[in-house]
């Protein structure tokens, strides 16, 4: 009776250390997956465009600058409209790139819109037949290059 009752109190001390926070094996972190983990997403590039389309440009006068404006991203296809809006209910979040223009978006798989806010209006250069702003896609396992490229000032 006394080796049943050690076993008891072992196996209670035992289970004890186990259950108390910190001891256990640690959960998931929580939020998005770090960049370096993350399995899919898209690497923006948003450029400035300027020039005639038809030109070459000048050598050593590079015809793309680089933009640093927020970057509006939505889930699915988005009706174009003018103002942003924090409160839209496909709005996931906005992004900013860094000073080359890139910033990297580690996403689940499916269907994005992407739209530049230009001084407090959205704009994108691309629609689709439904008259839908363009897209990206990210697939399972995949990193897809994705430009945003501001032609306003093109001709």
């Amino acid at each position: 009776m006394r080796r049943s009752v050690m076993q008891v109190a072992v196996a209670l001390a035992f289970s004890a250390i186990v259950l108390l926070p910190g001891c256990g094996p640690k959960p998931p972190a929580a939020g998005p997956p770090a960049q370096a983990d993350a399995a899919q997403g898209l690497h923006v590039k948003v450029v400035k465009v300027a020039g005639a389309f038809d030109e070459l440009g000048e050598p050593g006068v590079p015809r793309e600058q680089p933009l640093r404006v927020p970057v509006h991203l939505f889930r699915g296809r988005v009706q174009p409209f003018e103002k942003p809006d924090p409160r839209h209910p496909a709005l996931i979040r906005i992004v900013t790139p860094d000073a080359q223009g890139r910033a990297d978006l580690a996403l689940p798989p499916g269907e994005y819109t992407l739209v530049l806010d230009l001084a407090g209006r959205l704009y994108l250069n691309n629609w689709l037949a439904d008259g839908s702003w363009a897209t990206a896609t990210v697939r399972a396992g995949e990193w897809s290059n994705y430009v945003i490229e501001d032609v306003l000032e093109s001709e």
